[in-house]
């Protein structure tokens, strides 16, 4: 009987001492939602999506490089707002041009139609979120969990990555070849850093009728002598205006062109997946993000900080910017 007892007292203690470590691994499997059976983008929009990039290579390429070093930070905003503002209209079908709708038919075939049939979405956890009825709230809910879960940050180089560290800075730089991407390059690619991923995010609910804002803040930033905080580079967000659910707590000032932001807005931080919290090396660190947290940068970024920054999606803006 004793050493019945023995044995058995060892196993209790294995047994606790390893389920700690199965638990931890198993917590660090994440599911791969990625659809790998989308079509290719249409050819003519390829083909448009490169000029424009080509086009627009020095504006992209200051917005990414840009910082507290930079001079004229609000310019170097403007110019991306006014860029990712024409991105997210043009895909949304909403230039009338042959480019125009076919991005909105790729997207509303590959994303939006889709899950709304479904009426669910498989999450990096392996769970499924599911909803009996698509009402406006649980349809922006498909529209976040879709991008922060389907659209992967690029880790490795065979995702378009590349990562380093920065010397000084608490972060962790991961970079794409393409820089920025439409909409539709992001969904096809099954990858997207921040900025991708925002203007993904922002095109899929303006299109729905949703009133969106593109957000932007400091994305690295290193501790001076004095307590104060150096910040540097833009991640980008999406702001989403509360249509009476009760979850915005947000009252913002007039955005970047002046248009009027009423009411209470929900930030949404779609690269704060469970896949990609474990590689964030931003300033406040990341947490997994659900639908109406907020994100951990806003702890100790102020609303008044140069570098923080939003604009509406206006249809008519992007259509001066085509001009």
């Amino acid at each position: 009987m004793k050493e019945y007892l023995k044995i058995l007292s060892m196993v209790l203690v294995i047994t606790l001492a390893v389920y700690p470590i199965i638990s931890s691994v198993q917590a660090q499997q994440i599911y791969d939602p990625r659809d790998k059976n989308i079509p290719p983008i249409p050819s003519d929009l390829k083909q448009f999506y490169n000029n424009f990039r080509q086009k627009h290579t020095p504006e992209l390429v200051r917005f990414l490089l840009a910082g507290s070093w930079n001079k004229d930070t609000d310019k170097v905003a403007k110019d991306f707002f006014s860029i990712g503002n024409f991105m997210v209209v043009h895909d949304t079908g909403k230039l009338q041009t042959n480019t125009s709708r076919l991005a909105e038919n790729y997207l509303k075939d590959n994303v939006t139609n889709p899950l709304k049939a479904k009426k669910s979405i498989t999450l990096q956890t392996g769970e499924t979120l599911k909803f009996k009825k698509l009402d406006r709230l649980s349809t922006a809910k498909l529209y976040y969990y879709y991008v922060r879960d389907h659209i992967f940050f690029p880790h490795s180089s065979n995702e378009g990555g590349v990562t380093n560290r920065i010397p000084g800075f608490n972060l962790l730089v991961t970079t794409t070849s393409e820089r920025v991407r439409f909409p539709t390059e992001t969904v096809a690619a099954g990858v997207g850093a921040c900025a991708d991923q925002a203007l993904l995010l922002a095109a899929l609910l303006y299109m729905d009728g949703y009133e969106v804002a593109i957000g932007t803040a400091p994305s690295i930033g290193t501790k001076n002598e004095d307590g104060s905080i150096t910040w540097a580079g833009y991640h980008v967000c999406v702001y989403l205006k509360d249509e009476g659910w009760g979850i915005g707590r947000h009252e913002l000032k007039d955005d970047e062109f002046g248009n009027k932001m009423d009411g209470k807005w929900i930030i949404l931080d779609p690269i704060n997946s469970p896949r990609h919290v474990q590689n964030m090396r931003m300033m406040g660190g990341g947490k997994v993000l659900e639908f109406g947290d907020d994100p951990a940068w806003l702890n100790i970024i102020s609303f008044d900080d140069p570098l923080v920054g939003y604009a509406l999606i206006d249809e008519k803006a992007a259509k001066e910017f085509s001009v």
